[in-house]
C-alpha cells in the first residue's frame, strides 16, 4: 500500500473501534508509527481525512447500488443486502452521520448530491421490478413513501442496531433490517414478487 492508502486503512480501523470523535490526528499517527507531519503531509486536517474515506464508502455503495432493467424481487433484496455490508465497513461513518454532516461541509455538500443521486435509482430500481411483474402498480405518492422508508432504514440502521440490538450479531443485525425492508415491500408485491420475498426471508 502507499503511506496514503496505510494512513486511511489505520484511520478506518481506529474510527470503526473508537468512533471518528475520539481518535486524534496524533493518536493515529502513533497508531502508524509516523510523525504526525508524514499524516498531515497527506491530510492537512481531520475533515480531510474523513471526508477521503466517505468517499470511499460512496465509490462503493456507486458500485453496489446501480440499476437493473432485468431486476427481480430476491436479486434487489441482495442488492440491500450487499450495500449493509459496505455499511458495516465502514460502519463508524453511518454512526457519526449526524455529527458529520454538521461539522464536516465537504461532506455534507456530498451527501446532498449523493443521497438523490441514491433515491433516483431506488426509485427506477422500483419501478422495474414494476415492470417485470414482482410489484403491482403503485400511485407516485405509495412510490415516494416506499423510496422514503427504504432510505431511511438504509441511512439509520446501524445506529439503531447498535441502541437496540448491540448484543446480536452483525449479521442477525442485518438480516433484519433487510428484512425489514422486505416486509415494507410485500404488502405491494404481486404473487410472484411475494413468493421471492418469502423465500428470501426464509
Amino acid at each position: 500500500m502507499t503511506t496514503q492508502e496505510k494512513i486511511l486503512t489505520k484511520a478506518l480501523q481506529l474510527f470503526n473501534e473508537k468512533g471518528i470523535e475520539y481518535v486524534g490526528m496524533r493518536e493515529l499517527a502513533t497508531a502508524l508509527d509516523m510523525r504526525i507531519g508524514n499524516v498531515t503531509y497527506y491530510f492537512p486536517t481531520k475533515d480531510d481525512l474523513v471526508s477521503e474515506i466517505a468517499k470511499g464508502l460512496s465509490e462503493l455503495n456507486a458500485r453496489t447500488i446501480i440499476q437493473m432493467d432485468d431486476l427481480t424481487m430476491e436479486s434487489f433484496l441482495f442488492m440491500m443486502r450487499k450495500t449493509f455490508d459496505n455499511h458495516s465497513r465502514y460502519r463508524c461513518l453511518l454512526l457519526s452521520f449526524v455529527h458529520i454532516i454538521g461539522q464536516n461541509p465537504i461532506i455534507a455538500k456530498n451527501y446532498k448530491e449523493t443521497q438523490k443521486t441514491r433515491n433516483e435509482t431506488l426509485k427506477m430500481n422500483l419501478l422495474n421490478l414494476q415492470k417485470n411483474k414482482f410489484l403491482k402498480p403503485v400511485s407516485d405518492d405509495e412510490l415516494d413513501f416506499l423510496v422514503s422508508s427504504i432510505s431511511l432504514i438504509a441511512r439509520f440502521w446501524i445506529s439503531e442496531a447498535s441502541v437496540s440490538f448491540r448484543e446480536w450479531p452483525e449479521e442477525a443485525q442485518k438480516e433484519h433490517y433487510v428484512g425489514m425492508i422486505a416486509r415494507i415491500l410485500l404488502p405491494y408485491a404481486t404473487a410472484k414478487g411475494k413468493k421471492e420475498v418469502e423465500e428470501f426471508l426464509q
